[in-house]
């Protein structure tokens, strides 16, 4: 069987049932669905795919419904049945869509819970530039970091609300700006370490396919609330902005979200 995608089997399990789960996936300084469904045990297997640029552009190729079906053939062909779509951040939009072909496909009706969604706007792009930047803070000095970060901004401010409705034009020359600001903070980071450029080169091809990501779930963009009814389990400050009104809010930092109990109860009352 040839696999459309490459695949992080987060719970192998017994079961023909299946949960996707839908992050750009381990990187990040904060919990992930690694450790939500090690707390959570379930019986169905668990699969997340790893996400991949469809082409070298940033932009084209980002056609989320095309990079969705792909990961629900891969299921149906590996012999599972999709019973829940788990959604991360960003994600949440890619996992709402999930779940509608799904259903579209008369597959079943599967359970939807989305964590601490984000529409992908220009501000959520850019908080997350800050974090890849900032991953970097021990090697460079602040002003580097800071200097990063003001020149992103003074990119990510043109996008807007709805990344989605951007002409691709536009949308390609932000990236690769992006891109170019990023690769110079990775060739500081490299040189302080000394480094070789295989190293770098990892790092921004990394960071590449995060922005593709991001593209990919702006594009599929937020859903009206009712929209496959999904569950929304917010970290304590976050605002689920265009996806509806949170279910269950978590009094914990958006870090340990994933990572917390109470988190894991939630879910294992709807997809066991």
């Amino acid at each position: 069987m040839t696999m459309r995608t490459n695949w992080r089997v987060l719970a192998p399990g017994p079961s023909d049932r299946a949960l996707l789960a839908v992050d750009f996936g381990p990187g990040r300084r904060e919990a992930g669905f690694s450790t939500l469904v090690a707390n959570l045990a379930p019986d169905a297997v668990v699969w997340q795919p790893v996400f991949m640029p469809q082409t070298d552009d940033p932009v084209e190729g980002t056609d989320p419904d095309v990079c969705v079906r792909g990961w629900l053939d891969d299921l149906r062909d590996a012999g599972l049945e999709v019973c829940g779509v788990l959604g991360y951040c960003a994600g949440a939009a890619l996992a709402l869509r999930a779940a509608e072909l799904v259903k579209e496909s008369g597959q079943g009706d599967p359970a939807l819970i989305l964590f601490d969604p984000a529409r992908v706007d220009s501000e959520v792009i850019q908080e997350l530039f800050v974090t890849s930047a900032e991953g970097y803070a021990e090697l460079l000095p602040p002003e580097r970091i800071e200097a990063a970060v003001s020149a992103a901004a003074s990119i990510t401010d043109s996008l807007g609300e709805d990344i989605g409705r951007r002409p691709a034009g536009t949308l390609t020359d932000a990236m690769r700006e992006l891109q170019h600001v990023y690769d110079g903070v990775v060739r500081d980071a490299c040189a302080a370490l000394g480094a070789d450029e295989e190293v770098g080169k990892g790092f921004s091809e990394r960071f590449a396919a995060f922005l593709s990501y991001l593209i990919t779930a702006g594009r599929a963009g937020a859903y009206p609330a009712d929209s496959g009814k999904p569950m929304i389990v917010v970290s304590q400050n976050h605002v689920p902005e265009g996806f509806g009104v949170a279910s269950h809010r978590v009094p914990v930092p958006r870090a340990e979200l994933l990572a917390d109990p109470a988190t894991a109860r939630l879910v294992a009352e709807v997809v066991r």
